[in-house]
């Protein structure tokens, strides 16, 4: 639940079919590497303008077969209705996040192969280029045109075929963890196990970086680096992997009635604030009551936080009626709503709070603080993982 993070790291460049496309600062890194290689790979043959320019165009048009790659993904999870929060592309290609995740493996599978299939029609079509480079291009331009689209198409299918290994955060990963939920209907086994793989091949990315580091040469060393910074943020996605199976077995069969507790402090509106007692957390809230019979009671809500910035004196003079917030103007979620769902409903807005009604009345209010401090309150006293039905997910990433 850090959606303020995430929106100060990335900047927003565009909205395509209401899913925005970020930049991560760590992008620029990734854009002077590659533009580098590609320069002192062109310059030998072709000159210092040509060369920079060739390094240019390949940089800009292999991030836009990145995003042509993550928008597959995107377009088709929103063909499945599945909630596609954003792009954002940063150091290690792309991520699409989703705040719901696909209710059956065949949906899985689709939105993680497509992303892969994408990057292939990218290679075919600069493989076209480059045939039609060779057939009717001639001189300096054509051979420049020619040795780009050659290198894109190269690019292309290489990123296709990487993203197809069996391992998570890759798509190969998620396309191995459908594959499972499939046959076993088990998708917290599915996802521990895409999440294994993908940690073994973490392991062995790095070691192979490793081991070009070893062999002394200048541009085996870059390579070697590469693939031990890949290795390493590899595995730590894998272990994030690994998360989300504990949360799905956290979310197993749980609604939000599960997380509530004790029901919250309801007051009289004209009841002092300095007589109003809170719990120990700082996101703590009470209820206003004033409603009129045959109605829901509950008209207003008060957060801890509000309540003890005041002035002593203030809380003396004031009353909760003076303060409190309408709760009708909050998003509304029931007591049986699965708890994956409450935790999809802050994810996948701007709301923080969100009322909780039973039976038509308002019980609580809850805010996305209080609701972290619940799940983990809720993990450590779990008795460990149980079977998820096959209709939940948990709050997922494409990559």
């Amino acid at each position: 639940m850090n959606r303020a993070i995430r929106a100060i790291r990335a900047i927003r460049v565009a909205r395509f079919q209401g899913v925005e496309v970020r930049l991560d600062p760590s992008l620029a890194l990734l854009a002077v590497v590659l533009a580098w290689l590609l320069f002192t790979r062109f310059s030998p043959t072709h000159g210092t303008g040509v060369a920079a320019a060739m390094a240019a165009v390949a940089s800009l048009l292999f991030f836009a077969s990145i995003l042509a790659h993550e928008l597959a993904h995107a377009l088709e999870a929103l063909h499945r209705d599945i909630h596609v929060g954003s792009i954002t592309l940063l150091l290690f290609g792309g991520v699409t996040e989703m705040h719901r995740g696909p209710e059956h493996p065949r949906d899985e599978f689709v939105v993680a192969a497509v992303g892969p299939y994408a990057s292939l029609v990218c290679a075919a079509v600069f493989g076209l280029v480059s045939a039609g480079a060779a057939a009717f291009l001639t001189g300096p331009a054509g051979a420049a045109v020619l040795e780009v689209s050659r290198l894109l198409a190269y690019l292309n299918l290489l990123l296709a075929v990487f993203n197809l290994v069996p391992g998570a955060p890759l798509d190969g990963g998620r396309v191995l963890r459908a594959a499972i939920w499939y046959v076993t209907g088990d998708r917290h086994r599915a996802v521990r196990s895409a999440a294994r793989a993908g940690q073994l091949f973490a392991v062995v990315t790095f070691g192979f970086g490793i081991l070009e580091l070893t062999r002394g040469l200048a541009v085996a060393a870059i390579g070697g680096i590469w693939w031990v910074v890949i290795g390493v943020f590899l595995f730590g996605a894998a272990r994030a992997e690994l998360r989300r199976a504990d949360l799905l077995a956290l979310y197993a069969g749980r609604t939000v009635a599960d997380m509530l507790g004790p029901g919250p402090l309801v007051v009289d509106p004209d009841r002092p604030l300095d007589t109003l007692e809170f719990g120990p957390g700082s996101d703590d809230h009470l209820l206003v009551a004033g409603g009129t019979d045959g109605d829901d009671p509950i008209t207003g809500w008060l957060d801890a936080a509000t309540v003890r910035d005041l002035h002593p004196t203030d809380r003396t003079l004031r009353t909760a009626g003076d303060l409190a917030e309408d709760v009708g103007a909050l998003p509304i979620v029931t007591a049986d709503t699965p708890l994956e769902q409450l935790v999809q409903r802050f994810l996948g807005s701007e709301e923080d709070h969100l009322r909780i009604v039973d039976e038509g009345r308002t019980i609580a209010v809850l805010s996305e603080r209080r609701t972290a401090r619940a799940l983990r309150e809720l993990g450590a006293g779990d008795a460990g993982p149980r079977r998820v039905p096959a209709t939940s997910d948990a709050v997922g990433r494409g990559s």
